[in-house]
């Protein structure tokens, strides 16, 4: 058994072998002249602890580190080393072939597991969001009940898109604004066991993206069935669909969106002012209030990179763009609603080829997003 001893400083005064019952390192010491000699039956590790203060270096007028420099026990120590640092002949230097200890698959399986456990463990978050989504699906039932089977006027069908739109804008933001702080938690963790070589930030990103994907599918589920029997729209499997899929890719945008925001900010607070700041020109620019045709060419570009653009574009033109209804509007002979939707919206139901797609590549994008910048940027204060 060896015994390092440093002093105040990280000096070393002692380096060696302790011997039976200390008594190497008590020959040591006794060996400098001025230092008393160890007491019968008297602890060694009391003694050294004495013999080696700083009293005793005012006392004896010396310091023990540089007594420990010019001594043997360093001679033989520097000899030591320098054999040790050779490699013995035949032996080659350790080599991994990897920088962890797991394949990113086994690493994604390892965080899947772990994301499951935390998000298993924090029923208060998932249990936010559903309830909220449930409160707003019966509270915007109840408000527009049965609106769908109203189509008189351009009035009341604009109220319904309007329903539509808002339904998916609520939900949204909540999930975009209680996901943050369930990531920036998270986050502190990642950077600790990222340090310790556990896992890659690549594994650990996709992990919490695809961890995310059933949560919104239940939540979608019964947000969309309730909506559509309260609204009272019409129930063909084609339509339903429509409204299922992108109400849940709309969400799950939401949400890759409130964890890029995470990604990109030293906090959630900081996430959430972020997040905010683009809720008004998502609102502005979604072709609801302002109809496309209707927008300044200047600014056209950026409605077609918001993502609620796309949201309201496939929830209009899937609901309407095919119905033949008359419906009065003012200033205006009668149109039908398919009619309406095309020349006051701009909607066309053949873009539903791209605007399906789209709407995967929004939620694709913010996801990539959040993974590449958990990757290249850290925020650890210390």
């Amino acid at each position: 058994m060896r015994l390092l001893l440093l002093k105040r400083g990280g000096q070393v005064i002692y380096s060696g072998k302790l011997g039976r019952n200390s008594q190497k390192m008590i020959e040591y010491f006794e060996a400098i002249p001025g230092v008393p000699k160890i007491k019968d039956k008297y602890n060694p590790a009391t003694w050294m602890l004495e013999v080696s203060s700083v009293a005793a270096e005012v006392r004896l007028s010396m310091d023990f580190a540089d007594y420990y420099r010019t001594s043997d026990l360093y001679k033989q120590n520097k000899v030591l080393v320098s054999q040790l640092s050779q490699p013995e002949p035949g032996t080659s230097d350790l080599y991994f072939p990897t920088e962890y200890s797991q394949s990113i698959i086994g690493q994604f399986k390892a965080c899947l597991w772990k994301h499951w456990l935390t998000y298993w463990r924090s029923p208060d978050y998932n249990l936010v969001r559903f309830s909220f989504t449930l409160f707003t699906a019966l509270l915007l039932g109840s408000i527009f009940w049965k609106i769908g089977t109203n189509m008189g006027d351009a009035n009341t069908l604009r109220m319904v898109i309007g329903a539509m739109y808002t339904a998916v804008m609520f939900v949204g933001i909540n999930n975009c604004a209680t996901v943050q702080p369930i990531v920036s938690i998270e986050r502190t963790v990642f950077y600790r066991e990222r340090a310790a070589g556990m896992y890659s930030a690549l594994p650990y990103a996709i992990a919490q993206v695809v961890m995310e994907i059933p949560y919104v599918f239940v939540q979608t589920s019964y947000y969309t069935l309730i909506v559509y029997a309260m609204m009272s729209f019409q129930w063909t499997a084609a339509k339903f669909f429509w409204f299922f899929f992108v109400s849940y890719f709309s969400f799950l945008y939401f949400t890759y969106y409130g964890m890029m925001t995470v990604s990109i900010s030293p906090n959630h607070e900081v996430a959430g002012i972020f997040a905010a700041a683009f809720y008004s020109l998502f609102n502005l620019f979604s072709g609801f209030f302002i109809p496309r045709p209707k927008i300044p060419k200047w600014w056209i570009w950026y409605y077609w990179i918001c993502p609620l653009a796309w949201t309201v574009y496939g929830l209009i033109v899937t609901q309407y763009g095919d119905m033949e209804d008359t419906i009065t509007v003012p200033g205006q002979p009668n149109q039908t609603i398919s009619y309406y939707i095309t020349h006051h919206f701009g909607y066309h139901r053949s873009f539903m080829a791209v605007v399906a797609p789209v709407l995967v590549l929004f939620a694709v994008f913010f996801a990539f997003m959040y993974a590449l910048c958990l990757k290249k940027l850290n925020f650890q204060t210390r």
